[in-house]
């Protein structure tokens, strides 16, 4: 976020993945701000009293997070770290799971070690060759007895390598701690004892499966979209990043080859989505954002249209799109999704737009069912791919059309060959909109999915279970502050709805299976993916072809000088004041909230690491980022599953962001799977044609000569500001043939291959 109190910023990604932008504020005075803050205050003393001595205890664990973040020498910051007695457990022996990967549980016997024996072991542990590389301390509980001895819960992940062996260590589990009644001479509590033994290992030996091969310097926050798309047709997916008017073309081997993707001059891009818009069967790319139509011009801002060549190239010069009745400036673009939902053979567009919280001291209001936001528009192709008719509320998308939205696909849900929408937003969660054919939509949220509340992010679909059914994966934010107030009962009582809706809202992310007729039903495996922090981008990939579907995912919002969080700002103030309308003495008291933000100082979800979830052979999901070398400790946005080399390996795509001295800058980065793979894949090459139907929206379904069917669906506007290319991969395990792998049109064409060839890729041309 980097914020600076001379510089307010507008854009995504600030405050709640959004912006504040506080303007002149001499409609409120400080004495107005005053009465506010004692209210706050007397709420500090009473309500959330406990939560104030939870921050207080947490202190030491904070300082211990950022000394260890920061030193070369981590096992001197651990030897200092003030205690009196430290409970251990005897480690269990080691059970393999899969690709390299054992586990280890603390179990047996309990080891107390006092100040000096750590010491010792630290020494020992260190002249072994091992070495932390990364972790986060989060206080999930805390509670004060009847006699005021307080105890808390501290979540701790450690990543660690011993250089020696080759081999990557991931230690999670929970420390209870039990707290010295007074604190020190600096008023920090410290701990009396530390019980460690709840702890559980993964390791594995040798170089991490993914490996960076290739880093992008993007300006800016976000950097923009990212486009994956294979434009020459030489089964070598290219990388669009228009945020710097740039394609990577995939050379293979040789690395990219750089070129401007425009001569016009261009500004920033909000979102963008390719498809083959013009109908002559190449696909071309449409952007809200800041064009030159002439060269040598200055770049205005509106909807635009770079259609594609035969060679794969843009034409020189962007096209601005007219819409009739002619749309408002857009504001707030998050996402745009491309379908024909009326089919009548061309593409249409849903434009979503992102409305952030603090905007002019406004607040989403009620924070889980906000639809106060900027308005979305269904954009209706007029068939030429330049002109496009307004038809949001005629077609039925009217009532929540003001979601606060981050991401949104047209995609076929029931099975009936025309194109559902589902929409993904912040401070609401998940809609769904099922299309009677003829591109007229009703709202079946209530009916086909259960408990939809998030703080959607991004989402991505993929055959989890293997049933042929399409299931989501939703992205959203759990909060340790959230579950640590709920553990302590703390509530302000005259706004019960806030407190019932806010165990479900920061429930994290959320995995539904595909139901028979429509619909998603939230698996038994969602707790196991749940828990990720901050999410951001998503996307879903067999990784090593055994057959079972990842997940990957970016986290962390803005990581300050401290891991000290603002999160119980939010939680305990923040969404009770202020509501949707723009409000000067609001404004002036959230500038003061998050001032200290502002000046960089703290933390809002920060030096969150990504997530790599991974089935393991015990049917349980397992995070194996660090042991798979893309855990990231920068805060991540971005995220494209693709397989760059064509090798039949599913590569990563992540960005990342970096602030220095009031600069941002965003890192593409490309990590190539150097691993073995661990069974069979088969491939679709789905390509475009003249006068044929879009790709987009087919479905394509592979069943092996084991029984089980995999889908898979080509989509838009799914992973945060990302989109996939139109190449799809299945991973198919131990299965040494496909009976037979089906592609369906949007209109129901279907294309059937019996017995295709596994381990390549099949050009399938649309229909």
């Amino acid at each position: 976020m980097n914020f600076t109190m001379k510089k307010m910023r507008r854009g995504i990604d600030l405050i709640l993945a959004g912006s504040i932008f506080l303007p002149g504020l001499s409609g409120a005075t400080d004495i107005d701000v005053s009465s506010i803050l004692q209210n706050k205050k007397l709420l500090n003393q009473t309500v959330w009293k406990q939560e104030i001595e939870a921050q207080k205890h947490e202190e030491v664990f904070i300082g211990l997070w950022d000394r260890l973040r920061r030193a070369d020498d981590k096992v001197g910051v651990f030897k200092n770290f003030d205690f009196n007695t430290l409970k251990l457990r005897s480690i269990s022996p080691t059970t393999d799971l899969e690709d390299g990967i054992r586990i280890r549980e603390t179990k047996g016997a309990t080891i107390e070690l006092d100040p000096q024996k750590w010491s010792d072991w630290l020494d020992e542990m260190a002249a072994a060759g091992f070495e932390l590389i990364q972790s986060e301390w989060h206080h999930s509980r805390y509670h004060t007895d009847a006699k005021g001895k307080a105890s808390s819960i501290v979540s701790i992940v450690l990543h660690v390598l011993n250089r020696r062996s080759n081999t990557r260590y991931a230690v999670t589990g929970k420390l209870s701690v039990e707290w010295r009644k007074d604190p020190n001479e600096k008023g920090q509590y410290h701990p009396e004892t530390i019980d460690a033994s709840d702890l559980t290992i993964l390791e594995r030996r040798g170089e991490p499966r993914f490996k960076q091969a290739f880093q992008f310097d993007v300006p800016g926050r976000g950097g923009g979209p990212i486009i994956t798309y294979d434009l020459n047709r030489d089964g070598l997916p290219e990388i669009i990043l228009p945020g710097i008017n740039s394609i990577l073309w995939n050379l293979g081997q040789r690395g990219f080859g750089v070129k401007p993707m425009s001569v016009a001059k261009t500004g920033s891009t909000d979102a963008s989505v390719m498809g083959d818009f013009t109908g002559d069967g190449h696909a071309d790319y449409l952007c809200f954002g800041e064009f030159a139509t002439t060269n040598g011009t200055i770049p205005t801002k509106g909807v635009f249209i770079l259609p594609s060549r035969e060679d794969g190239r843009f034409e020189d010069l962007p096209r601005q799109v007219t819409t009739s009745p002619i749309v408002p400036e857009l504001q707030g673009l998050a996402s745009m999704a491309a379908g024909d939902v009326d089919g009548d053979g061309d593409l249409d567009v849903w434009v979503s737009q992102y409305k952030a919280p603090y905007l002019n001291g406004s607040m989403p209001t009620p924070y889980y069912d906000a639809n106060d936001g900027y308005p979305s528009y269904l954009l209706l192709n007029d068939g030429d791919g330049f002109s496009f008719t307004e038809a949001t509320q005629e077609r039925g998308l009217g009532k929540k059309r003001y979601r606060r939205t981050y991401s949104n696909s047209f995609y076929d849900h029931d099975g009936d060959n025309d194109l559902d929408l589902v929409v993904v937003s912040d401070f609401s969660g998940i809609d769904l909109y099922r299309n009677n054919g003829q591109g007229d939509f009703r709202d079946v949220t209530a009916a086909l999915i259960d408990d939809r509340r998030l703080f959607g992010m991004a989402h991505t679909f993929g055959d989890f279970n293997q049933d042929g059914l399409l299931d989501l994966y939703v992205t959203g934010m759990s909060s340790t502050t959230a579950s640590r107030l709920e553990a302590m009962d703390a509530r302000r009582p005259e706004f019960p709805e806030h407190n019932r809706m806010r165990s479900s809202m920061t429930f994290g992310n959320r995995l539904y299976f595909g139901q028979c007729g429509g619909g998603f039903k939230q698996s038994e495996i969602s707790p196991m993916v749940a828990r990720t922090g901050w999410a951001w981008g998503t996307a879903s990939l067999d990784y090593d072809n055994d057959g079972d579907l990842e997940v990957y995912i970016a986290n962390g919002h803005f990581s300050g000088e401290t891991a000290k969080d603002y999160c119980t700002t939010f939680w305990t103030d923040d969404i009770y004041r202020g509501d949707s309308n723009d409000n000067r003495l609001m404004a002036k008291y959230f500038e003061n909230n998050v001032k200290s933000m502002v000046e960089g100082k703290i933390s809002w979800n920060g030096f969150e690491h990504n997530f790599l979830y991974t089935r393991m052979s015990d049917g349980k999901y397992r995070n194996a980022a660090f042991l798979m070398g893309v855990a990231e400790e920068l805060d991540s946005r971005q995220v494209i599953a693709e397989d760059i080399n064509a090798d039949g390996k599913m590569d990563l795509l992540v960005s990342k962001l970096n602030y220095r001295e009031d600069k941002e800058t965003t890192f593409m980065t490309i990590y190539y799977n150097m691993g073995p793979s661990m069974g069979n894949w088969i491939g679709a090459r789905l390509t475009e044609a003249p006068n044929r139907e879009s790709l987009v929206g087919a479905r394509i379904l592979v069943v092996t000569n084991d029984g089980k069917r995999r889908i898979d669906t080509v989509t838009t506007g799914d992973s945060y500001q990302s989109q996939h290319s139109q190449i799809k991969h299945f991973g198919i395990g131990t299965a040494d043939g496909v009976e037979y792998m089906e592609v369906t049109w949007p209109s129901g064409y279907t294309k059937r291959i019996d017995h295709p060839q596994i381990n390549r890729y099949h050009w399938i041309l649309a229909e």
